[in-house]
């Protein structure tokens, strides 16, 4: 195989869709595509972001009385999406950690797929090593077997590096994305996510031109081939299958 069947080259510019996008967690979304998501509110696309869960298992440190931390969290998703210019937010109310079990929720997305017709979702993959990013994954990826009409599924990665096949060049709107990390101090003061983040950003521009000095790597699906590697089997439900599926 040669280099590029591995990892891209070049850039690809993402907008002109219609967004929804798919956070397990207050500053997933950032994390995983918030540079995307502020070239898609540059270029005036429609964005829609749900929370799926109230990310109350976050507080590690145990600061916090379980209401109002959570009243936190949804207040540092609203203040973070507004630094990526993002307006049209949802926040379910479904238990950090136990969204698995939450049956309802591809029902949910099954609904929102038909209402809002999204032309691009963006989600955690299925190797991400967090139980709610991959019960994400697989409720997305079950809704879009479901779901009648044409979308492109990027999957993000949030904790886990994936082997991606598209790179999104965010080196212009790399500010507002440190802005937007930077609003989840509940999460900063457990852990640098932010550094980290960024430092998955910039490993990304390896292959890219030496003016691009941060990127943002997804595997990009279109809901055809979702449908096809449940058909043949291979239908999320493992890393393994994922990476050999999707290269």
């Amino acid at each position: 195989m040669s280099e590029d069947q591995f990892i891209p080259f070049h850039s690809t510019d993402l907008t002109g869709k219609r967004v929804l996008v798919l956070a397990p967690h207050p500053d997933d979304e950032t994390i995983g595509c918030g540079g995307s998501l502020v070239l898609h509110k540059e270029a005036h696309d429609p964005v829609k972001v749900i929370f799926l869960t109230n990310g109350a298992k976050g507080d590690m440190s145990g600061r916090f009385e379980n209401r109002a931390y959570i009243a936190l969290r949804q207040k540092e998703a609203r203040n973070a999406c507004a630094c990526l210019g993002v307006m049209d937010i949802e926040l379910w109310p479904y238990q950090d950690r136990e969204l698995l079990a939450a049956h309802e929720v591809r029902g949910r997305i099954l609904d929102t797929l038909i209402s809002y017709q999204p032309d691009l979702v963006y989600v955690p993959s299925p190797l991400e090593f967090h139980p709610d990013h991959r019960a994400a994954c697989s409720f997305l990826c079950a809704a879009v077997q479901m779901y009648d009409g044409p979308c492109d599924v990027a999957f993000c990665e949030i904790g886990q590096p994936l082997r991606a096949n598209l790179l999104v060049n965010i080196t212009s709107v790399l500010e507002c994305k440190i802005r937007a990390l930077k609003v989840y101090e509940s999460q900063l003061f457990e852990r640098n996510y932010d550094e980290i983040a960024i430092a998955m950003n910039r490993i990304r521009s390896m292959t890219l031109p030496k003016d691009v000095t941060h990127a943002e790597g997804f595997s990009f699906w279109s809901s055809e081939m979702i449908r096809n590697a449940a058909y043949l089997g291979s239908s999320m439900l493992t890393g393994r299958c994922f990476q050999d599926f999707c290269c």
